[in-house]
């Protein structure tokens, strides 16, 4: 077991959400969050993450990964444990496929015993850290970026749904994880923020306009004003 704790935080502001990640489509199903949605904020205090993964250099890029959030998180600390049992369960498990999570504190709606992240196995390490950066932000209530309610981009819906639609990824998971951009009455927004970690990578046809994603494989600084505005302790004042 090991225990995470924030760097020393600067004041903040926020920002947020890249593609949802091949999430199943009953997990997708409940309430739909966009950029970061404050009621699904963990508490403050220590989250348990389990890592259910299998070797020690995976274990190794996925509490590295869970590092670069939590030196922004004054409000939470991480303890990492091996095994099945803890708030948020991380699984590279070759029997469930894709890499998705469940968005913040709807983790606590799954079963005990199914995980709330899930890893694709890859010999990419960089790839694989930076899947782990991408999810763990959901794990902390972000969503993506690119379907910021202010985002530039003019999409071609025919060749977005054209390149992503399959059988593992039908037509209404892209609409609502690709197309859709998000709303709801909790959130939490600051400006667009290509660069964010939370913003899906795309080639530039899939845009009228010929904007694409880059590939982010750290925290912005933009993620890191959300994800410490989200996770800041609040002062209330006396009476």
């Amino acid at each position: 077991m090991s225990l995470i704790t924030p760097l020393s935080p600067n004041i903040p502001i926020h920002h947020p959400a890249r593609l949802s990640d091949n999430t199943p489509p009953e997990r997708a199903a409940r309430k739909k969050r966009g950029v970061a949605d404050i009621s699904a904020r963990w508490p403050a205090g220590i989250i348990t993450v389990a890592l259910d993964l299998k070797d020690k250099k995976s274990k190794a890029l996925v509490v590295d990964a869970l590092k670069e959030w939590a030196h922004h998180t004054p409000d939470l600390r991480f303890e990492v444990v091996d095994g099945k049992q803890g708030d948020i369960r991380v699984s590279d498990d070759e029997n469930i496929k894709g890499n998705w999570s469940d968005i913040g504190t709807d983790a606590l709606w799954r079963d005990k015993n199914e995980p709330t992240l899930h890893l694709d196995r890859t010999e990419n390490s960089k790839l694989f850290r930076a899947n782990a950066l991408h999810e763990f932000g959901h794990a902390l209530g972000l969503l993506h970026e690119h379907q910021h309610p202010q985002n530039t981009l003019q999409w071609n819906k025919q060749a977005v749904h054209d390149y992503f639609v399959s059988d593992a990824y039908p037509e209404e998971i892209v609409q609502r994880q690709v197309l859709d951009p998000v709303s709801g009455p909790n959130l939490q927004i600051t400006p667009y923020d290509p660069k964010s970690v939370m913003h899906y990578a795309f080639p530039a046809q899939l845009t009228e306009n010929g904007h694409t994603g880059s590939e982010n494989i750290s925290l912005s600084k933009g993620d890191q004003e959300a994800i410490r505005r989200l996770y800041t302790p609040q002062i209330t004042g006396a009476n």
